[in-house]
């Protein structure tokens, strides 16, 4: 680890990994690629739950059930089926190494704006199972941040219905602009993000859609970028636009 860090717990239930992160102010650490990268000197303890997150994938007919634990690589090897889905993975982490280490639920936790695979997951919307140490399934955009991810369950159709496109200055460069795009039955979803201050997102239902609509989307959206040396905020207007018209394409 790093020299900051005094303490690592090893919990053996759900239970013990919530009491020893509120007794010891620790940090929950999973495939731990962010917390190394960072190694901030105000983390001190380290509560270590790999052995009680859950690690498999699961098929099913109507939906996929990943655990938490699983490394974002091993979920490339299984859901080669599901293209947008491993593209969205690849390049929010170019190195396979690294892919091989860091978690899915630590991605999802980390809620960073930059990662496609999170802008994609805000998109899909799946559920996901916290413990807190108690059980609850609740949908990623209602999940506060607090308690363990254990499972996420995805609905396959949300990911042969949905698309994402990306901006970056080369393929392996972090995206400055990130647009994901899900069509249901009676609406649409528009997700938004990028070199950005948040994740930005919107349902439209699919009869109040309209050319007036798109326009108020790519205008409240750009307002959480800046002027920056990836260009002006005109110029992002554009791209998120052809952003969202290449999103809608793949679908």
């Amino acid at each position: 680890m790093w020299s900051s860090i005094k303490k690592i717990e090893i919990p053996k239930t759900f239970n013990q990994a919530i009491e020893f992160q509120s007794k010891s102010k620790g940090t929950l650490f999973g495939g731990g690629t962010y917390l190394v990268s960072e190694k901030s000197s105000k983390i001190n303890n380290l509560v270590d739950i790999t052995g009680i997150v859950d690690n498999s994938i699961e098929i099913n007919d109507d939906t996929i059930v990943i655990g938490a634990g699983t490394t974002i690589q091993s979920m490339v090897n299984k859901l080669s089926d599901f293209p947008i889905f491993v593209e969205a993975i690849n390049y929010s982490c170019s190195s396979k190494n690294i892919r091989n280490q860091r978690t899915i639920g630590g991605e999802i936790a980390q809620k960073r704006v930059q990662s496609e695979l999170f802008t994609y997951f805000v998109a899909i919307n799946p559920v996901i199972e916290i413990r807190t140490p108690l059980k609850e399934n609740i949908h990623l955009r209602d999940w506060d941040g607090k308690g363990i991810i254990n499972k996420i369950t995805i609905n396959k159709i949300d990911l042969e219905s949905s698309g994402f496109e990306r901006f970056a200055t080369l393929p392996s460069a972090p995206a400055f602009v990130i647009v994901a795009v899900v069509r249901r039955a009676l609406e649409l979803d528009f997700v938004i993000s990028g070199k950005a201050k948040i994740v930005y997102g919107q349902t439209i239902k699919l009869a109040d859609f309209s050319k007036n609509v798109l326009r108020s989307i790519i205008s409240q959206s750009v307002l959480f970028f800046e002027n920056d040396q990836y260009g002006s905020l005109e110029y992002k207007k554009s791209l998120i636009e052809t952003g969202i018209q290449r999103a809608v394409e793949k679908i």
